[in-house]
C-alpha cells in the first residue's frame, strides 16, 4: 500500500505545482482569446468549423508566448524558434482533439437539444456525398447558437492535460543535472 501511495504522489506532483497552476492561469488567459475569437469570426459569419480551428490557432499562439516567457521561463534549452515549434506540434494534437470534441460536441447537443427528428432534419441538409457522416459535420455544422461555446470548452477541456504534460517533459524539458544522469533519475523533470 506505501509503494501505492508513493507511485501516487510521484504521478500526480505535477498537477499540484507551481508550474502546473502557471500553466492553467495561461491556459484560461487562453480560453478568453479562443472564446473571443470564435465569437468573433462566427460573428463574421464565418462558418463555426473554420472559425474554431482559426480560433484554436490563436490561442496556441498566445499560449506559447505567455508560458514561455513566464511558466517555463528558467527552461529554455533550445533555441526560441524550437521551442515555437514544438509547442506547435504537442499543439497541433491537442487542437486535433479539440476540434474533434468540437464538432462532435455540436452534433450531440443538436440531438440532446432536438432530439432524433433535429438530427435528422439537419442530415438531409447535406445531400448525397461520400463520406457524409464524417464531412457534413465540418461543411455544415449544426446551428445549435451558443452552444458552440459548450463544444469549444469541452474541446479544451480534453486538450489541457495532454498540453501540459508533453510540454513539459519535450518543449520545456528540465535541464537534467550530473547527479541526475548518474542516478538515471527521470523524475525530476515532472517536479521541477
Amino acid at each position: 500500500m506505501q509503494s501505492l501511495i508513493r507511485l501516487l504522489r510521484t504521478r500526480l506532483k505535477p498537477i499540484f505545482s507551481a508550474t502546473f497552476l502557471k500553466f492553467a492561469l495561461v491556459g484560461a488567459s487562453g480560453v478568453v482569446v479562443n472564446l473571443g475569437a470564435l465569437a468573433v469570426l462566427s460573428g463574421l459569419g464565418m462558418r463555426s468549423s473554420v472559425a474554431s480551428a482559426l480560433a484554436i490557432e490563436l490561442s496556441i499562439i498566445s499560449n506559447f508566448l505567455v508560458n514561455d516567457a513566464w511558466t517555463f521561463a528558467g527552461r529554455h534549452q533550445h533555441a526560441w524558434p524550437t521551442r515555437a515549434l514544438r509547442f506547435q506540434l504537442i499543439s497541433l494534437i491537442g487542437a486535433l482533439a479539440q476540434w474533434t470534441v468540437f464538432i462532435v460536441g455540436n452534433v450531440a447537443l443538436l440531438w440532446w437539444l432536438e432530439g432524433g427528428d433535429g438530427i435528422a432534419r439537419w442530415y438531409a441538409q447535406g445531400g448525397e456525398m461520400a463520406l457524409k457522416p464524417l464531412v457534413h459535420p465540418v461543411v455544415t455544422p449544426p446551428d445549435i447558437g451558443a452552444g458552440i461555446y459548450v463544444s469549444q470548452l469541452a474541446g479544451i477541456a480534453v486538450s489541457t492535460g495532454w498540453n501540459f504534460f508533453a510540454n513539459l517533459l519535450w518543449t520545456w524539458r528540465a535541464p537534467q543535472t550530473e547527479a541526475d544522469a548518474a542516478s538515471g533519475d527521470t523524475e525530476q523533470n515532472i517536479s521541477k
